[in-house]
């Protein structure tokens, strides 16, 4: 029986132009080593030398593929990845898709992230996809617009940050458009804890790169007046404020600036220096940066805005593009949020 489905799974593979023994590349082949790719979400695997077939195993789900050919077996599911396997020597390599279509499918949950614990200060979070619908954000003339990368970083980061217990609440999980007030007043009406806008940057000069967080430091006396800043106070303080006092509101919003100061460039520093302890990511000098940005000026909870990376520069519009790459975006902002949260 076992016999006649390896034929069959051989046989599948010969339909799709992988017929006989796979020819191995003699140069050094694309991909990422499997090996690594597996070491890093724990998944078990073997690689039999004769037969070319590679097994998977995560947590009873199994998979199987075969070096040569695009195809993965995913129970009973047919999956075709960018690229075939390859090997090169005893490496196998694996295409930049094989972690979102093979991995992902199997319920591989993100390592190296601690749950929050009982006395956290972070039990909910806003996560802001930037742009989206009509407004394509940095598209840099390569290809890829930043609506898309930003969306499915921040996805990423609410899987794990929900994976240790964090509530998320994102402005946007679909490609649609959410102007700038809109996402402030659903960070005033959701009572979270931080709120955390996802981007990706652009630069005329196509040499600059690296990743920035942003914060603000302080609010400009016309910024109290802002009527989105108003509004918000308006939903976001009276949920805190038994007594409907003016005076008594003055007060709160002042100590929720300071608090909002304090813990923003806090929160910021600690997703830079997951940052620059992720290999095969770059920080832009220091890393942080002030702004002014509206989405970040019109919170009154703590609130950052990640720039991911600069698609104006060629080697990062590439990385950019991987899903391996976003998933290590997604892991250090998670990280950071953690590390902020059980200070």
């Amino acid at each position: 029986m076992i016999g006649r489905m390896f034929f069959c799974f051989l046989l599948l593979l010969t339909l799709h132009g992988c017929g006989g023994r796979p020819s191995v590349p003699t140069n050094p082949p694309l991909g990422i080593p499997l090996s690594e790719v597996c070491d890093r979400y724990h998944v078990t695997w073997e690689w039999d030398g004769v037969t070319q077939v590679v097994m998977l195993e995560y947590k009873g789900n199994k998979s199987k593929a075969l070096v040569g050919s695009s195809t993965v077996l995913l129970g009973q599911q047919q999956i075709t990845l960018s690229a075939p396997l390859r090997r090169d020597h005893s490496t196998i390599y694996v295409p930049e898709d094989f972690e979102a279509k093979v991995l992902a499918p199997f319920g591989v949950p993100l390592e190296g992230l601690s749950p929050i614990e009982s006395t956290s200060r972070v039990h909910v979070i806003v996560i802001d996809a930037g742009h989206g619908g009509k407004d394509r954000g940095t598209i840099a003339g390569y290809g890829i617009d930043e609506k898309e990368v930003v969306l499915d970083v921040a996805k990423r980061l609410r899987e794990l940050l929900e994976g240790a217990g964090i509530r998320v609440i994102m402005t946007r999980d679909t490609d649609d458009f959410i102007s700038l007030p809109e996402r402030t007043v659903i960070a005033a009406r959701s009572k979270a804890d931080l709120f955390v806008s996802v981007h990706v940057n652009s630069n005329p000069d196509h040499a600059v790169s690296g990743l920035l967080v942003y914060y603000l430091d302080s609010l400009e006396r016309k910024d109290f007046y802002e009527e989105q800043r108003k509004e918000n106070e308006r939903t976001f303080l009276h949920s805190l404020i038994a007594k409907d006092s003016p005076t008594v509101l003055a007060i709160v919003t002042d100590m929720m600036e300071s608090l909002k100061t304090s813990q923003s460039q806090r929160l910021a520093k600690l997703i830079i220096r997951e940052g620059r302890q992720e290999s095969g990511v770059k920080v832009r000098g220091d890393g942080i940066r002030l702004c002014r940005f509206f989405v970040v000026r019109n919170t009154l909870i703590p609130a950052v805005l990640v720039e991911t990376g600069f698609l104006s520069n060629r080697q990062e519009h590439s990385k950019l593009g991987s899903p391996l790459y976003r998933q290590k975006l997604a892991e250090i902002i998670a990280r950071g949020v953690l590390d902020y949260a059980n200070e």
